[in-house]
């Protein structure tokens, strides 16, 4: 007898889910404090563990070190993360990805209004420039146009997009680099800032699902996630990152060659990033 289509993906579900023992670990970037992490994080693992029937746990991470180094090794089931990990994750340790925000992802660079003297990013050598600590997507933008490393900005580092934006309005750096959507919002008119570069459009944050998630299952959970139930789930990831628009399915070639960024971050190569990203501010376009 032949299984209808449905009744074999659910016939696998329940084999896999009974042949299964340790659960899997969903994970995203240190960004948030273990409090806020939680809470924007917890309860997508808790509706996947009630909606495949198959456990997923929610892991915090403590610093960026700790989350390169188990990343590489391959400790993660699912991710949540920047389009630089994603296609780093895609090319070298086999994942795919399952959902996405669906804004583009655009980096500006920004300089206050008066100053004639940095109209291009090559004005910035040797100038003071605010940005997140690396591996941050928008501080690896701004600094792989520069590649001979004795005529570079210096890198003054900042937590969150508003404090990029804070440094170059009130003098603490000649520029900085932030989300083009968020410089729309923080500085509506340009009154006080002026774009000098903007960024072509990459894809944005995206959950991917390694290996050891069957197709079948990794199938199932991009249909949960980007159900009314799902998008519920993510309430908290929407309200932080989209403003509330809801994700979108993604396709691994979307994100293709974005990972060479993280080859020029030590922060990355080396396994020893301690320094979070920026977390208080949307980060889509």
């Amino acid at each position: 007898m032949r299984l209808l289509p449905s009744l074999t993906v659910f016939s696998s579900l329940l084999l896999f889910s009974a042949s299964t023992q340790a659960a899997f670990v969903f994970t995203a970037p240190p960004r948030e404090t273990a409090e806020n992490g939680i809470k924007v994080y917890k309860p997508i693992a808790d509706f996947l563990t009630q909606a495949t029937g198959v456990e997923f746990v929610y892991r915090q991470q403590t610093s960026w070190s700790e989350y390169v180094r188990d990343m590489k090794a391959g400790k993660y089931d699912l991710v949540f993360d920047g389009p630089h990990f994603v296609d780093w994750r895609i090319h070298n340790i086999k994942h795919h990805t399952i959902a996405k925000i669906p804004h583009l992802l655009q980096w500006r660079v920004i300089a206050r209004s008066g100053d004639s003297t940095i109209t291009k990013l090559d004005d910035l050598i040797g100038k003071k420039a605010c940005a997140p600590g690396s591996p941050n997507f928008g501080m690896l933008n701004l600094f792989s146009h520069f590649k001979d490393p004795s005529a570079k900005p210096e890198h003054i580092q900042v937590k969150g997009w508003n404090h990029v934006y804070d440094g170059v309005k009130n003098g603490l750096c000649d520029a900085g680099v932030l989300p083009k959507k968020n410089h729309r919002i923080y500085d509506k008119g340009q009154k006080y800032t002026k774009a000098i570069h903007t960024h072509l459009p990459y894809p944005n944050q995206a959950f991917t699902a390694s290996e050891n998630i069957p197709e079948v299952l990794r199938e199932k959970i991009r249909k949960v996630l980007l159900s009314e139930e799902g998008q519920k789930a993510m309430i908290n990831l929407r309200a932080r990152y989209t403003g509330g628009t809801v994700l979108v399915s993604a396709v691994d070639e979307e994100y293709d060659s974005i990972h060479s960024l993280l080859l020029e971050a030590k922060t990355f190569t080396d396994s020893a990033g301690t320094r979070p990203e920026a977390s208080d501010h949307l980060v889509s376009n």
